[in-house]
């Protein structure tokens, strides 16, 4: 579902280039839940913002269903769609109304929304809170209905940067719970970005770790504990990322 050959990105800071990402190779299956581990500028949300045509790379290609994103990025976002732990929104508008300009910019039949609109306030328990401006929104409730945006075009891959960053525990335990039951459900692809190595243990199958911009080690969770000798990710990152 999503293929990234040799992708590098450079920026400049303080008159400097730098490598963002450094020739990053990966591919993503159908259905999976992919874990990109990494600290903080490790490059994991620049990737994230190729992958949605934010960015374009300096070198290699991106493709996600098959269509390269550079080329055909319409096509592309129609079929994704993406989350991060910073979303936000107009703080003066209601959820419902979040929701309803997402459902234009989709282009949803409107005989259509009232019906999703109800199947995902539902499913995110956010029916109590659809006329509640955004201002007014906990940290969790936000975090919930930006998760319900991201299913509002039922989309193939879904991307999630850091999506339980600045909850507290007993939320990020439930936002975990959601995005299962979306993979669960739906079948939905995805790639999750974070730098909880706990979290990505809880939920991914395969995983890859980014330092400065390489991917320095990916494979199956329970294959590179068995190779590392390791008993968690967090002690094996530690290590990998102070050589």
């Amino acid at each position: 579902m999503i293929e990234i050959n040799s992708v590098t990105k450079k920026f400049k800071s303080s008159g400097k280039e730098f490598h963002a990402l450094d020739s990053v190779n990966f591919g993503i299956k159908r259905g999976e839940i992919f874990g990109l581990l990494g600290p903080n500028g490790a490059g994991k949300t620049t990737l994230i913002n190729i992958l949605t045509g934010l960015l374009v790379p300096d070198e290699g290609t991106v493709r996600i269903m098959g269509k390269d994103v550079t080329r055909h990025r319409n096509d592309v976002l129609e079929r994704m769609n993406a989350v991060s732990g910073d979303s936000k929104f107009h703080w003066l508008l209601t959820s419902k109304e979040i929701l309803r300009f997402y459902f234009s910019a989709y282009n949803i039949p409107k005989e259509k929304r009232e019906e999703k609109t109800r199947s995902l306030a539902g499913m995110f328990e956010i029916e109590g809170i659809m006329n509640k401006k955004f201002a007014w929104l906990s940290t969790g409730e936000r975090m919930r209905l930006i998760l319900a945006k991201s299913l509002i075009n039922d989309p193939e891959v879904l991307l999630l940067d850091e999506p339980t960053l600045g909850l507290d525990p007993d939320i990020a335990i439930k936002t975990r719970k959601l995005i299962l039951d979306v993979n669960r459900r739906y079948g939905t692809t995805i790639l999750l970005t974070s730098h909880y190595m706990k979290e990505v243990e809880e939920m991914c199958g395969r995983i890859a770790f980014i330092h400065r911009g390489r991917i320095i080690d990916i494979g199956k969770i329970k294959d590179i504990k068995r190779r590392t000798k390791k008993k968690t990710l967090e002690e094996y990152f530690v290590e990998m990322v102070k050589k």
